[in-house]
């Protein structure tokens, strides 16, 4: 049987708004009196109905996070760092996953609705256009998160920009020129598309033609690395010296190919990935990337929305990025 606040209160012999101000610290109690009533709420096993006080404060403790159904790694980085920015805040985290059914999708949605929520993070979603007018209609607020959806909703995020012209700029400054991007290049996400555009204009602002940047793939998999040089280009006679992989796990997938194709990294290929994951610590050899920090791209999100700094006005909030320089890239001048 479930207990109940008069329970406690029955137990303890005090009235019932008593009881459920000492124990959501609000009033003036005896430190003797307070602890005296935790200890019976805590012995009874009664847990504070947080959907009924949501209801009756009607301002809801729960966030949604709606992540890709397909797992990404830098996902599990930005969920830690929102979780720590909730941990003191009395908030909870509602993860809930999107893939491209509408069934699915109007079913994330309801779920959202249902349990009223503060506030939505989008981590690195296009999210339909219907599911986004209904959440601006609700008046819930929305962040994006490691990509700038348009030019209404707010996002943290890192700099695409930098990040691919520093990763470009790092390959020719060793004597690169023919440079191939490979992952997620199809046009098929926002993300992707902003890639494959910064990829070409840093391209440019080096002197280098489109006949110098080469393509493949259309998402951030392990096989899709993998399949760049065993099925997309002959791997005993690649076109391009240098490879930029638009996620680690891309990265790993190629160095793999090379090595089972007894070809080295980074004699036969250099590769440098975009997120810098300890996944490029683990790779042989160790992987030179541009490093987002997911966590703290969470942390900020959260404590936006706490601190009641979301508005109207959209904001875009860039987390800076590092590269990191490890031994993947052969000097080639």
């Amino acid at each position: 049987m479930v207990v109940t606040l008069k329970d406690v209160a029955q137990a303890a012999n005090l009235s019932v708004a008593s009881v459920s101000r000492i124990l959501t610290n609000r009033g003036r109690y005896s430190e003797t009196t307070a602890k005296r009533v935790r200890e019976i709420a805590r012995e009874m096993g009664y847990f504070k109905n947080q959907s009924a006080a949501d209801l009756a404060s009607k301002k809801s403790r729960a966030v949604g996070v709606v992540v890709p159904l397909i797992h990404t790694n830098f996902a599990d980085e930005i969920i830690k760092g929102l979780y720590e920015a909730t941990v003191a805040s009395g908030y909870e985290l509602l993860i809930t996953y999107l893939d491209d059914n509408e069934a699915h999708q109007t079913q994330v949605f309801n779920t959202l609705l249902t349990r009223q929520v503060g506030a939505v993070f989008l981590l690195s979603l296009d999210i339909p256009a219907w599911m986004m007018a209904q959440l601006t209609t609700q008046s819930i607020p929305i962040i994006s998160l490691t990509t700038i959806l348009n030019e209404h909703i707010s996002a943290v995020t890192s700099n695409e920009f930098i990040m691919m012209d520093t990763l470009v700029d790092h390959l020719v400054s060793k004597g690169h020129t023919n440079i191939a991007l490979i992952g997620d290049t199809k046009l098929t996400t926002n993300i992707s598309s902003v890639r494959r555009r910064n990829f070409i204009e840093s391209m440019k602002q080096h002197q280098l033609t489109t006949e110098n940047a080469f393509f493949y793939g259309n998402d951030h998999s392990y096989e899709t690395g993998y399949q760049s040089v065993t099925e997309g280009y002959d791997i005993n006679a690649l076109p391009f010296t240098a490879a930029i992989a638009t996620a680690d796990l891309v990265g790993v997938g190629i160095v793999n190919a090379m090595n089972d194709a007894n070809k080295s990294i980074p004699n036969s290929l250099s590769v440098v990935t975009i997120d810098g994951l300890q996944l490029t610590e683990m790779s042989r050899p160790q992987l030179t990337t541009i490093q987002q920090n997911f966590a703290e791209i969470g942390r900020i999100a959260m404590n936006l929305f706490i601190e009641n700094s979301i508005d109207q006005q959209q904001q875009i909030i860039y987390v800076p990025t590092k590269l990191i320089e490890r031994d993947s890239v052969l000097d080639i001048k």
